[in-house]
Order: C-alpha cells, then structure tokens, then sequence
C-alpha cells in the first residue's frame, strides 16, 4: 500500500483514545479527537493539556514541542467533521462489540474511500469488527497499551482479510509515534499480551480459590521468582478486576472451559472491589500494597510459568506469533525482564509438562491440558528458543 500519512481522526476520547491522539500530534500529525458529547472530548483534550505540561515540565519534551502538539488537536463532536478526509482512523470506543460494530456501520458513510481503520481493541476479533465496513483490506488492530504516552508496545494484528501493504503501513506509523510494533498474525482472542497476562492473573485467583497459596505468596513468587514488575493480584487491581474478568469472559466464550473466570474474581466484582479504581480489590490503597519478599514459593513459580508456557505454544501453533514476537511483546507490553518462552526454557519444558499433567490429574481442570506441540518439545529435549551457544 502506497500511502502518505499526514492525518488521523481519533474516535474516542477516554484514556486510550486521548493518550493515542497525544503521540499522534507529537509525531506531527494533524489530528482530531472525537466523543459522544462536548463534555468527553473537551475533558480528553484537557487531559492531553496536562499531560503535554507535565513532559514539558520534566524536561522530556521542550515547552515549544508541547505547544506544537495541542496545536494539532481539534476536538469534534460530529464524526463527519473528524473522519471524512483523516488517513487513519483509530477507533478507541469502550471494549464491547455491540458499540465498536455501530462505530464503524457509521464511520463506513462518512469516512474516505482510501481511508485506513484500526482498531485499539485488546481482545475483539479484527475480522467481526473489519465485516461492518467495505474495507477489510484496509483494516487491521493497533492495540496500544496504557498509557500511550509512556507505553512501547503496539500489536498490529492483522485480521483475515487485511492486506500486507496495510499492516506495514500501520507498522510504520505506529514507529513513527515512537513506538515498537510487534506483528500479529492471526485473529486471535486476547492477541499476544492479554493472552498470556489473563491466564496468569486468572491461576493466581485459582490457586488462592482452592486454598494452595494465598494472595501473598501468589504475588511474592511473580515479583521475586520471577522477576515479574508486579503480581498476579497487583496486576488485577492495576487494570480492573471488572476489565480481566470481562476478557477472560470473552476468551471463555471463544476458546473454551480453560478460560473460565475464576470466582474469585467474579467475586471482587460483585462486590465492587474493582481494584485500584475503587480504592480496593485484593489489596486496600487507603494502606498501600505490602508483598513480603519472604513469602515466594517454587512451586507456584512452576504453576504460573507452566499455564504461560502452555499459552505460548498455543500461540506459536497457530501461526499467531513466533516465540522471539511473544517474549518481545510481553518485555514491552507487561514490563518482563524475560519473556514467557524464555522462562520456560529456563525451567525446564519436561519439568513445566509434568506440572501440568499432575495438576490436569488432579483437579480436572481443562486449563492445564497440554498442547501437542509443547508435549513433542519436551519430550524432544526442546525449547521454545534455540540454546544459546556456549
């Protein structure tokens, strides 16, 4: 696809859609934020403002550099007036199907016939979204992370029908922003990051549920075993227990049984305890998050890389990604010092397939089912990644 960017419309202005249109105008493009209401994209473009002073008061952007930025943000009500000549449209409209779909029948009437769309879904399928429009070689996901502005990662995911030329094109302005985009071959539920992330923060919750470790010691082996930035819990109260619960819900209905959300987690949201939002959800912000250090278990640290291990192979088997892609992701996307696959290699895959198969034994729970292809390597004496040479 030969194709000059010079502008981009972004439909939505919560805290994805108004951190994606503020390093689209620091990259220096012309752009124009869109809501539902005067109210939602003034309050977006009002946050852009703050968030430009704040750079420009930490010397990370320079005060002329922050004025030129806001300078190319309109903020629009009508979607006529912020898409009908935009080069890029990003869609970053809440995370339901329902809404997404109606966006896009209206966008189709009002955007340029040349015009690329892109989603910021974590989790929706690219193709459903794309099969509303007359473009799906012109559309592909670009899910950024949060928040935009600080944040490396893009997943460009391509979706059944989107040309190649759109995914370099997309590739390219997500590196313009500064950014590392990490391809997404196929349309999977949850992509690379969510894919991986979900799952572990959703074993943590089993284990505590059945009463093998608590939320302390589930949270202690990520931090200092693994060397994750935080733990499963800290990651659920960080992102909204509502919002991991709404994926898993949605990987459950496309992928099956061993997505189900756990209850405890179904728990904390009927009670309102969204995590730091709302001030509390496993852990209570009023008195801050304390993980004891002490408190790191082995064999939790096999559970949790094992339920990785067994994603990244689902990955890889699909085509989705290469393991080198998903270590890459998770490093940007989720803060890991070492990518899933890598860890995996570093525990041992015969020792992470029989963590498995003791724990498929025992509980019945199809979340631990091995897939094929990860049996084969381990059996094999393999590795998600070649040995390093000695």
């Amino acid at each position: 696809m030969d194709a000059e960017i010079d502008s981009v419309a972004v439909l939505g202005a919560g805290s994805m859609g108004h951190g994606i249109a503020e390093v689209a105008a620091l990259a220096g493009y012309e752009v124009r934020l869109r809501d539902i209401s005067e109210d939602l994209v003034q309050r977006g473009y009002e946050q852009i403002e703050w968030s430009l002073d704040k750079l420009s008061e930490k010397s990370q952007i320079s005060d002329g550099d922050a004025a030129a930025a806001l300078s190319r943000i309109e903020p629009v009500v009508d979607l006529e007036a912020a898409a009908s000549d935009a080069d890029v449209v990003v869609e970053a409209v809440p995370e339901r199907m329902e809404v997404k779909r109606e966006v896009y029948a209206e966008l189709e009437s009002v955007a340029d016939d040349d015009a690329v769309f892109v989603s910021n879904t974590s989790s929706l399928s690219i193709g459903e979204l794309a099969g509303v429009t007359d473009r799906p070689e012109r559309f592909c996901g670009m899910h950024f992370f949060n928040p935009p502005v600080r944040m490396e990662l893009v997943e460009v995911v391509a979706g059944p029908d989107t040309a190649a030329g759109t995914l370099d094109l997309v590739a390219e302005l997500a590196t313009s922003m500064g950014k590392t985009p990490v391809r997404v071959h196929g349309d999977t539920p949850g992509f690379v990051v969510n894919r991986v992330l979900v799952p572990l923060l959703n074993e943590g919750a089993w284990l505590v549920h059945r009463g093998e470790a608590t939320v302390a010691e589930v949270d202690a082996t990520a931090r200092f075993e693994l060397a994750l930035p935080m733990g499963a819990f800290e990651l659920a109260d960080q992102v909204g227990i509502d919002v991991a619960v709404h994926v898993l819900e949605h990987l459950h209905q496309q992928l099956g049984d061993a997505y189900e959300p756990c209850p405890l987690l179904v728990e904390k949201v009927d009670a309102g305890a969204l995590g730091k939002k709302s001030g509390e959800g496993f852990y209570d912000y009023d008195e801050g998050v304390d993980v004891p250090a002490d408190a790191a278990r082995d064999d939790v640290a096999d559970v949790l890389v094992a339920v990785m291990a067994a994603e990244v192979a689902a990955l890889v088997d699909a085509d989705v990604a290469d393991a080198a892609a998903i270590d890459r992701a998770l490093e940007l996307g989720a803060g890991f010092s070492d990518g899933p696959a890598a860890m995996a290699d570093d525990r041992g895959l015969d020792a992470l397939v029989a963590t498995l198969d003791d724990r498929r034994e025992e509980t019945d729970a199809p979340r631990y089912d091995v897939p094929a292809s990860l049996r084969d390597r381990a059996e094999s004496g393999g590795r998600f990644h070649a040995a390093a040479p000695s």
